[in-house]
C-alpha cells in the first residue's frame, strides 16, 4: 500500500514539472534558455564587474573567483526560493484534482529550480574555465556541504514563503525585498573580516551570510573562523521548514479555496 502511495504521488510530481515547464516556458526550447540566461548574465556581469574594477583581495587571488564564490549561493538560494514561493499561488486551478495535493506542487518547482540552478553553474563553471579561471576548491568536502546546506536553507525559505504568499499575496513583495537586502549584506563583494565589528555583528544574522563564508572556506584556509555558523545556518533552515510544513498542515484548507 505504502509503495503504492509514494508511486502516485511521483507520478503526479513528475506530470506537474512537465506541466509547470511547458506553462511556463512553452513547448520550445526558448523559453527555458531564456530562464537559463537570466542568472547566467548576472552572474557574469558581478564578475566581469569584479575583474574590471580589479580590487586587491587579502588572500591574494583572483577576484573572478573570490566574487564567484560569493555569488554562486545567491543562485542557489534566493533565485530558487522566489520562484518556489509562488508556486502554490500560480497553481491554484490543479486543486481543482483531488489527486493533487499542495505538497505535490511545491516539490515539482523545487525539482525544476534546482535542475535550472545547477545547469547554469555547470555553464558558468564552463565558461570560466574557458577564460583561464580555476573554480576548483581545495576543499571538495567542505563545498559540497556548502552547496547542500545552501539549497536546504532556499527550500526551506521558499516553503515558508509559499505559504505566507499564498495566504499574503503582499508577501510575494515582501520577499523581493527580503532577497535584495539579503544579497546587499551577504559580502558577495567584500571579506566581512574587514569592516567594522558592529557591522560584522549585524551581518551575522543574515543566514546568506553563512552560506557564502562556508562556501569560500573551501577555497581559502582560515576563512570565516571568525563569522561563519554553521549551527546558526541549520537553525534557521530547520525553523522555516517546520513553520513551512506546520502552515501547509494547518492552512491546507484556506491555501486550496483561496
Amino acid at each position: 500500500m505504502l509503495a503504492s502511495d509514494v508511486s502516485a504521488r511521483v507520478d503526479v510530481i513528475a506530470a506537474l514539472i512537465l506541466r509547470d515547464m511547458r506553462t511556463r516556458f512553452g513547448r520550445s526550447h526558448l523559453g527555458y534558455i531564456v530562464a537559463i540566461l537570466w542568472p547566467l548574465t548576472h552572474l557574469a556581469s558581478i564578475v566581469v564587474f569584479a575583474a574590471f574594477i580589479n580590487r586587491v583581495l587579502p588572500m591574494g587571488t583572483d577576484p573572478a573567483v573570490f566574487v564567484t564564490t560569493g555569488a554562486l549561493p545567491y543562485i542557489l538560494c534566493l533565485y530558487p526560493a522566489r520562484l518556489i514561493a509562488i508556486s502554490v499561488s500560480m497553481s491554484k486551478p490543479l486543486f481543482l484534482f483531488p489527486v493533487v495535493q499542495v505538497f505535490d506542487v511545491i516539490v515539482a518547482r523545487i525539482v525544476i529550480e534546482f535542475i535550472t540552478a545547477f545547469l547554469v553553474i555547470i555553464i558558468f563553471s564552463i565558461i570560466l574555465a574557458a577564460a583561464g579561471v580555476d573554480l576548483i576548491p581545495t576543499d571538495v568536502s567542505t563545498v559540497t556541504a556548502a552547496i547542500l546546506a545552501t539549497i536546504y536553507l532556499s527550500i526551506s525559505m521558499g516553503y515558508l514563503s509559499t505559504i505566507l504568499v499564498a495566504i499574503f499575496p503582499f508577501w510575494q513583495i515582501g520577499f523581493v525585498i527580503l532577497m535584495v537586502l539579503l544579497y546587499a549584506t551577504a559580502g558577495v563583494f567584500i571579506v566581512p573580516s574587514s569592516l567594522p565589528q558592529y557591522l560584522r555583528d549585524w551581518m551575522w544574522f543574515n543566514p546568506l551570510v553563512h552560506c557564502v563564508e562556508w562556501m569560500r572556506s573551501a577555497y581559502y584556509e582560515g576563512y570565516g573562523d571568525d563569522m561563519l555558523s554553521r549551527s546558526y545556518l541549520i537553525w534557521v533552515s530547520n525553523t522555516c521548514l517546520l513553520l513551512g510544513l506546520l502552515g501547509e498542515r494547518f492552512m491546507r484548507g484556506k491555501l486550496l479555496s483561496s
